[in-house]
Order: C-alpha cells, then structure tokens, then sequence
C-alpha cells in the first residue's frame, strides 16, 4: 500500500512536470519550426508506427525522407535513427526535428526519429525494449525508409536519448546483429550531451565550466535523483550496460563515435571519460567534441544572434560532416 501511495505521488509530481515543461517548450518548440521550415525544406516527413515486441502496441515515430538523395556521396543508402532527450519521463517526441531535417536534407540519407516508452509508468529496461524493436525493424525494412536491405545504420540522441543512442550502438547492437559481420551494418553513433554512468551520484557531478550547474545544465541534484529513481527503481540496475553504456566494453561499439559535450554540463566528465576510454581502441574513430560557453540542451529552440544558436550550427555541422565521413568510408 505504502508503494502505491509514493508510486501515485510520484506520478502526480511528473505529470504537473510534464505540463510545466509543455506550456514552457511552446516558444522554442515554435522557433525551431520555423528555422525547419524556412531553411531545411527539401524533405518530406510523415508520423508512421512500428511495431513492438507487444502485440497490441507500436512505436511512434516521425520518418524524414529527403527530396533528392545525395548522389555525391559513394554510400548515400542509409538511415539515420534518433532518439529524443526526456530526463527519461518526458514525452518529447518531435523535440529534435531540426537537427533531422538538417540531416535529411544536407547527407540525403533517410532520419527516423524514434519514439520510446517513459518512466515511471514504464521504467528499464522498457526504453531499450522500444530501441531494440526499432533497430530490428530498420534493419529489416526497405520500402517504407526507401533504402535497400543491408543499408548502412547510424544512430543518435541528445540526453537520455543520447543514452539510448550508445546503447543501441554497444548492447543492443550485439543482440540485433548477432555475427560480427553483420554487426558492421550499424557504423556510428552520435551522441549529443549524453549520460553514461547511473552509478553516479547526481550531487557528485560537476559541469567542467565550474560549479554543479553552470548556466541552465542538467536537472539539480534533487530532481535528477527523482528522474534516475523513476527509470531505474532497483539499484542494482545501475550497473547494467544497458542503463550505463560508459561501462559497456569498447569493443562493442561501431567503429565511429562521436561524442559531444558542454562545458556547462555536469553531464559532461562522465561522457568526456567515455570518449578517451574509446579512445584506447586505435581502430575506432573517435570524435570527442566539447562545445564551450553553453550548457546542457542548450540547441533547442534557440534565437538567432545568441551563443546558443552559433554553438548549435557548429555541433549539427559537425553531425552532418561526420555521417558523411561515415558514408563515403567502405
């Protein structure tokens, strides 16, 4: 009974979480749109479902096809997956739809823009469930991406989507593609402000910019131990590669990773350990990108002139170079 009652006050707390951030995301949600529109129209982009692994259950997602593909590029077939930031308990499907389109249209690859299950109505291992059932389905579809079976793969994702991202490019991939043959098929990931590590304490994390929360970071101690309870109820979960891919051995991963960090997140030493740690493998390409003077989630709904916005052209430029690197390399 006592369970229940701090289940039901917990969802209560995130539900009014959830309407603040809604009424809040409206204003930059908007600008986002119009920058999409007015600067990334050559593509088409359609909300489709996916099936899971229940029955009577599929997954959102949004799919960006690009006008013309890009026949400068020698492996122009692929698909791009990305998973959106949510604390892991925010509906915010949509969320990265400029940086979609940007990729849809400037690399002519087609960008599925992925769905996921939140806390705390269902916590881990659900999100992963969903990554993987998307993963299967990408792997395994052709006419609804336009992309010939056998494809090139490769995944992103900002926060927590940026942790589902990894994992999806380490634990996921090994049980999608079993040989280690196939497993080359998903050849990237790109993680943007990710969190890797569970097994830290949110009080313990400092932003390399100085101080626990430098400028609008990450959620504060408090709410972020709310948010980690949330996804992952039972601690011994902490450990888990799924929940922390930054303990995931490096052999597991593609390999190309891009690892992007803020100097004002406190989620950054974590990732940055990550990335040298990738680092130690010399047949991997590893790109460790710090981005100075902004925080954590610092692109979203950005205005025209700021630091946040020139930053936010820099780090989707460097997205964009870095799937067409992956692309030309066969």
């Amino acid at each position: 009974m006592a369970l229940n009652i701090e289940y039901l006050r917990t969802k209560l707390l995130i539900t009014l979480l959830r309407l603040i951030s809604w009424i809040t995301d409206i204003l930059p949600a908007h600008r986002d749109r119009l920058h999409s529109q007015n600067s990334y129209n050559n593509h088409t982009r359609q909300r489709i479902r996916i099936p899971s692994r229940d029955k009577h259950r599929s997954i959102k997602a949004d799919l960006y096809l690009p006008a013309t593909p890009n026949q400068t590029l020698a492996n122009s077939q692929a698909v791009l997956l990305n998973w959106h930031g949510s604390g892991f308990i925010f509906p915010a499907l949509g969320s990265d739809a400029l940086f979609c389109a940007r990729v849809a249209c400037e690399t002519g690859v087609a960008v599925l823009d992925a769905d996921y299950r939140k806390a705390p109505e269902t916590p881990f291992p659900g999100a992963v469930e969903d990554v993987e059932d998307v993963l299967r389905w990408a792997a395994d579809t052709t006419t609804t991406m336009k992309q010939p079976k056998g494809a090139k793969m490769i995944v992103s994702g900002f926060s927590s989507g940026a942790n589902l991202a990894l994992v999806a490019g380490s634990a996921v991939r090994k049980t999608v593609f079993l040989q280690e043959e196939s497993r080359q098929k998903l050849a990237a990931v790109l993680a943007f402000y990710p969190i890797v590590d569970m097994t830290l304490a949110p009080e313990a994390k400092r932003a390399p910019r100085g101080g626990e929360d430098s400028g609008g970071s990450a959620a504060p101690p408090h709410i972020a131990r709310m948010f980690k309870a949330c996804y992952l109820p039972d601690p011994g979960t902490y450990t888990d590669v799924r929940a922390s891919p930054g303990l995931a051995d490096a052999v597991d991963f593609p390999s190309t990773v891009a690892i992007v960090t803020c100097d004002g997140d406190k989620l950054a030493p974590e990732a940055m350990a990550l990335a040298e740690k990738l680092k130690m493998d010399n047949r991997k390409k590893v790109v460790g990108e710090m981005v100075r003077g902004v925080a954590h989630g610092f692109d979203k709904g950005t205005e025209k002139g700021s630091i946040e916005w020139q930053r936010r052209e820099e780090m989707y430029a460097l997205a964009v170079r870095t799937i067409k690197e992956v692309l030309r390399d066969d």
